[in-house]
């Protein structure tokens, strides 16, 4: 079997934070409070599912959300419901992306069904609801069951919808032998339970997957989950509905946000291409030039980058156009592909309609090397259920004004290809050209296009970057300045004015006067070959006017590069002659033997399960609701289905495969079995448990597993760490340029932005991450700001891949803020809090911080500070020590 699609950091932060709730909803028993502790906001329970967890996972266009999805099974089955044969019901917006999702997780392949199987192996049966009606109850006992479908699927109005509540022979074997307590919770007709897939679904206790939920946000739709009685809703999108826009009285239901991933966190995962590049005129067919002319110079850059990478890509454009109008004429898909094909030349094998009425993208290949298609028009079919991260450019004639044209498309630009970071810079941005008599009107619009894919809009304002060259009149619509080239002497200029200008539509005309080639805007490679089929003898001439018209077409706006380098010294051992950074790994022995551990750690933490408080009964309300809790939910499906019997190596392999990588991470699976069958005689022995109880009690086993293996690491890690500190281990320690961190805007990372009202002259980037409006942090940050010793200053963002840290016993300490002074030091500011200043995290934090700056040879400083101490800061940056 392939080995699992490596996760990106944002992602595995994003599980992390479900799996925390959901093990916290367990421990609580109350999905309510389990969210406040986790987030400090209000939880908005779903109408109609009182107790049950319901969160949003945000996350922006680009970001993965399907294969996050597709892991969250397994964290829902492990974390909460403890079981090995979760049942889920993933819900879509459309047929198309039902298509396009059912496709990947039955692609054994593919890295969405590769995280299923990661956990359930073999064990997996992904359905369509005309599956399901069909499905066998041994299919269900089997392992994970994934019913992929639309919420209209599920809708009594809807033909499959009502084949879901009627009752069907087919699943009779469904509701054989279940427990009088089970039964009571299944619709029934006249006393009698309706064999129906809702009723299965109910049985169940379905994880509810909801993609792309500010779709599903309406009272009908909860009242369609409600029938289907789910133990867990979690929900993916790139723009739920805010508390602010909770309104149940006009059925619109804000979303609980669990997590929010920022674009930051995808461009520096290097997922989407970031900036967008703006540029807006206010002729289509001058609009449509300057992009062809990008696309033309995107596609030589791709050539370069395959000769230095071996990365294949293919540029390609999408042309959004106007909609037809019975009344004034408009460039509609059919008349754009005409312009494309008579005024610039354009093959008709390059280019492929794809509308609600033309499918033109059906069973083609975009990625393959030798598709034709290079221009994609569209209007706006390409919203939902189309991915091609090979899309770099948006041209857009429709009219700006009234209309969210470029914001309907935006997002299919944005996915960086193969998901990886481009050797010229060129090609890891997305451009955007608008037909527009404004610019500022443009880049609105823009913005907007942004937001409603999930960027945050402080993020949207930086994003956006203006091509560098600019055009006159573009406020007036007037006429573009003229780039121009001199002719070579010896041929009369008057052959081949008419044709020239024939043939590049008079996108270039000749100056008979002056002798001079001259062009209103950028020129495509279509113009290029035109002209030298035209006039050979002005090829160099042709050459040099079609080279100054793209001049500026791909370089950065003027600012947008570094004006200082800021390049931080880490904190690194020397070995065998190299020095290496100062991580876990220089001080931890691999792999840990946990079998020689002792298992009181575990003992501890097991609770073992007692007669009479953990025999669960349903408790139904007078209307007719189950009132859901943790316990309730597990033993109802405790009751519907049958567990195996088990031998001793069967559990112990048990155990050992549902221990999560956090914990195993280190450990050989023979230690890990060794210690886990140390485990279990000893709960044997404690607690009286025979094989037969320790199975029942298994996933207590795992939670007791992982918290006393975390207990012995974190023992073990901080004697090792001490030994290093303490200089006794002979390791070598110092602070290197040679192992230095570059702050770069490209990968500066953080989960929000700060979007206070304080203008921050000194920060190096743009946005600054992870800090709020007020409070002691914003206030340390002014101080630093306003330091005359301050040449520029990061927010230095935690747990993100390009931010600066340095190495704990049991893990990384990211400091909040780094300082490049004007002497060229670099000040390190980590601040706390006066009631945590004295604490031993912070005195540890402390010794490794004044380790990096003492072993610097004068190049570092570090100090800790609390609220009353902002002064310390300016001694230390003026050199007077600590």
């Amino acid at each position: 079997m392939p080995t699992p699609f490596a996760l990106k950091l944002y992602q595995a932060q994003t599980l992390d934070a479900l799996r925390q709730y959901l093990e916290k909803v367990v421990v609580l028993d109350d999905a309510d409070t389990a969210f406040y502790q986790l987030t400090k906001r209000p939880y908005i329970a779903p109408p109609g599912l009182p107790g049950l967890p319901y969160v949003c996972l945000r996350v922006p266009t680009g970001g993965g959300k399907t294969l996050l999805a597709a892991h969250t099974v397994a964290i829902a089955a492990d974390a909460f419901l403890r079981t090995d044969r979760p049942v889920v019901l993933w819900l879509v917006p459309s047929q198309t992306i039902r298509d396009q999702t059912l496709k990947s997780l039955q692609d054994r392949d593919n890295p969405n069904r590769r995280a299923l199987a990661d956990r359930f192996g073999e064990n997996v049966r992904i359905l369509t609801i005309q599956d399901a009606l069909y499905a066998k109850r041994s299919e269900y006992d089997g392992g994970a069951v994934v019913t992929v479908a639309t919420m209209q699927a599920f809708r009594v109005d809807d033909k499959d919808g009502r084949k879901v509540y009627d009752t069907n022979g087919e699943l009779m074997d469904h509701f054989t032998g279940l427990a009088p307590e089970v039964l009571q919770l299944l619709e029934n007709q006249d006393g009698a339970v309706i064999f129906s897939l809702a009723n299965v679904l109910r049985l169940h206790r379905p994880v509810v997957i909801v993609d792309e939920a500010h779709n599903a946000r309406t009272e009908l739709s909860f009242a369609t989950l409600e029938r289907l009685n789910p133990s867990l809703i979690v929900e993916f999108t790139a723009t739920p509905l805010t508390p602010e826009e909770h309104d149940p009285e006009h059925g619109r239901y804000a979303s609980n946000v669990l997590h929010h991933v920022s674009a930051a966190e995808l461009k520096a995962a290097e997922m989407i291409k970031l900036p967008v590049v703006l540029r807006g005129r206010p002729d289509a067919r001058d609009t449509i030039a300057d992009a062809i002319g990008s696309l033309d110079e995107l596609v030589h850059v791709a050539r370069e980058e395959e000769s230095t990478t071996g990365e294949f890509i293919r540029p390609l454009m999408l042309v959004q156009a106007e909609p037809r109008s019975k009344t004034n004429l408009t460039l509609h898909a059919e008349e754009l592909k005409k312009l494309l094909m008579e005024d610039f030349r354009v093959p008709e094998e390059h280019i492929a309609v794809a509308t609600g009425e033309t499918r033109g993208l059906e069973k083609i290949d975009l990625f393959a090397r030798d598709c034709p298609i290079r221009f994609i028009v569209t209007q706006s079919a390409l919203r939902e259920g189309w991915d091609c991260s090979f899309a770099y450019v948006l041209c857009s004639v429709a009219e700006q004004a009234g209309q969210r044209a470029v914001e309907q498309l935006i997002g299919r630009v944005l996915r960086l290809p193969n998901a990886k970071r481009k050797s010229h810079e060129e090609l890891n941005r997305a451009y955007v050209f608008a037909r527009t008599t404004s610019f500022q009107k443009a880049a609105q619009t823009l913005r907007d296009g942004l937001i409603s894919n999930g960027f945050e809009r402080i993020e949207a304002e930086a994003l956006i970057r203006p091509s560098q060259d600019t055009f006159e009149g573009m406020e007036s619509g007037g006429a573009a300045i003229l780039f121009s080239e001199s002719l070579p002497e010896g041929v009369d200029p008057v052959c081949y004015a008419a044709d020239i200008e024939k043939v590049t539509s008079g996108r270039v005309v000749v100056d008979i006067e002056t002798g001079k080639l001259q062009a209103r805007g950028t020129l495509t490679d279509y113009d290029r070959n035109a002209m030298r089929l035209t006039a050979p003898q002005w090829e160099k001439a042709i050459e040099a006017l079609v080279l100054k018209s793209r001049g500026a077409r791909l370089v950065p706006a003027e600012g947008e590069r570094l004006l200082v380098r800021f390049a931080v010294p880490c904190l690194g051992v020397r070995r065998n002659g190299k020095w290496q950074l100062f991580d876990r790994t220089q001080f931890l022995d691999i792999p840990w033997r946990l079998d020689q551990c002792g298992a009181a750690p575990v003992l501890a933490s097991f609770v073992p399960p007692q007669r009479g408080q953990d025999e669960a009964h349903i408790d139904v309300t007078a209307a007719g609701q189950v009132t859901i809790f943790v316990k309730q939910l597990h033993e109802q499906l405790s009751l519907a289905l049958s567990e195996k019997g088990w031998t001793r190596p069967q559990l112990i392999n048990w155990l050992d495969r549902r221990l999560p990588n956090a914990s195993r991470r280190d450990i050989t699976r023979a230690s890990s079995v060794t210690f886990i069958d140390k485990v279990l005689d000893a709960l044997e022995k404690q607690h009286g448990l025979a094989l037969e109880a320790l199975a029942r009690a298994k996933y207590r086993i795992v939670e007791a597993l992982v918290k006393g293996i975390g207990e012995l690491r974190e023992e073990w890690q901080k004697a090792a760490y001490q030994t290093v500190l303490l200089a006794q281990s002979g390791l070598e320690l110092a602070t290197s340029a040679e192992l230095e961190l570059v702050f770069e805007e490209q990968t500066y990372s953080y989960n929000q932005p700060y979007s206070g009202g304080m203008i921050f002259n000194k920060h190096l980037f743009r946005v600054i991450g992870d800090l709020a409006a007020q409070g002691d942090e914003f206030d340390c940050a002014v101080h630093i700001d306003r330091m005359t010793e301050t040449q520029t200053w990061v927010r230095n963002t935690a747990k993100q891949p390009y931010s600066f840290w340095l190495q704990l016993a049991g893990g990384k300490f990211y400091p909040d803020f780094v300082v490049l002074l004007n002497d060229g030091r670099y000040l390190v500011v980590e601040f706390k809090g006066a009631q945590l200043i004295t604490a031993d995290e912070a005195k540890v934090r402390d010794v490794i911080g004044q380790q990096w700056a003492e072993r610097s040879e004068g190049k570092c400083a570090f100090v800790m500070v609390d609220r009353t101490e902002f002064s310390r800061i300016s001694q230390v940056a003026a050199g007077a020590g600590r």
